[in-house]
């Protein structure tokens, strides 16, 4: 996403070693060095974001994230990221905004179009929601097993658009829609539910 400068690398690989541990605050006390360098600023900076995501301290994480945005305005990582935080902090409409921006350089983006078909479920804009989680799955299959599992979505689990997008089978090589799975339960139960943190996909 961004370089890391040689003479920085082995301590990049430390923090973000610590950061698979989940260890943020060991990864917070390593990062001054990267910081304080011009050439290592960014990659420091997604590290430092990393490290407060992880800690939950969501808003801390947005004045690094803006001043990437100002390094590299068109890096999906920044969007997605930001509206992960946004949303966590109760900010729905901004988190939408940041995906809508995304969307309009990226129209390919299926975590952009499946992220913001979550967060608009969650305002009530069923419609849409449907709309961006139903070209989300057209983008990649496996987001059809993300919307089954995903608590953002259970407002539109009895939307009868919404079941037959999780029973749709893939579309073949020329684009045309797969049969409907027939084995699927057909009851009213919401399929089970869990967290997911959708901004680390890429």
């Amino acid at each position: 996403m961004f370089p890391v400068p040689a003479n920085l690398q082995r301590l990049a690989d430390q923090i973000d070693g610590w950061l698979d541990l989940r260890c943020p605050d060991r990864a917070l006390a390593l990062l001054a060095p990267m910081l304080a360098d011009a050439n290592g600023r960014a990659a420091g900076l997604v590290l430092r974001v990393r490290a407060n995501v992880r800690l939950g301290e969501f808003a801390a994480a947005l004045p690094d994230l803006a001043e990437l945005r100002t390094l590299a305005p068109a890096e999906g990582w920044v969007d997605l990221t930001e509206a992960f935080c946004r949303k966590r902090l109760g900010d729905l409409p901004s988190a939408i905004t940041c995906l809508e921006g995304m969307l309009a350089r990226d129209i390919k983006s299926d975590i952009g179009h499946f992220n913001l078909g979550c967060y608009l479920a969650l305002t009530g804009e069923r419609d849409r929601a449907i709309d961006e989680v139903t070209l989300a799955c057209g983008l990649n299959p496996e987001c059809r097993d993300f919307a089954r599992d995903d608590p953002d979505l259970d407002s539109l689990r009895n939307d009868a658009r919404f079941r037959v997008l999780l029973r749709q089978a893939p579309a073949d090589a020329e684009g045309n829609p797969g049969p409907l799975d027939d084995d699927e339960d057909d009851d009213d139960e919401p399929p089970p539910t869990g967290p997911r943190d959708h901004h680390r996909r890429n």
